[in-house]
């Protein structure tokens, strides 16, 4: 009775299709908690051939939409690094900071 109590609680947690939200629309923070309820899903091997093989395609589309988003918070961090590069005067280094100092 505890396995049915479980399969329905597994039932209860995934989302009908017309409630999923496309993947483009969420953030890094949303994508990662719906990965980690699939993962979950997935762990506990309960799930029909069919909806396992529908979960783990957009677990994979999560992690690779996951993953655009960091690899574009980086490149922003690394345009504002450079840019702050670029606007500090070379007094405005502390002793030690500057070429030839280890």
């Amino acid at each position: 009775m505890a396995k049915k109590d479980h399969s329905k609680a597994l039932e209860a947690e995934i989302p009908s299709k017309s409630s999923v939200k496309p993947i483009e629309s969420l953030s890094f923070e949303q994508s990662m908690a719906e990965l980690e309820q699939i993962s979950a899903r997935l762990d506990a091997n309960e799930l029909p051939l069919a909806d396992s093989l529908a979960a783990y395609q957009r677990g994979s589309a999560l992690l690779a939409h996951a993953k655009a988003l960091l690899e574009s918070v980086q490149e922003q961090i690394e345009v504002i690094d450079e840019q702050g590069r670029r606007f500090v005067p070379s007094h405005a280094l502390l002793p030690g900071d500057g070429p030839g100092s280890s």
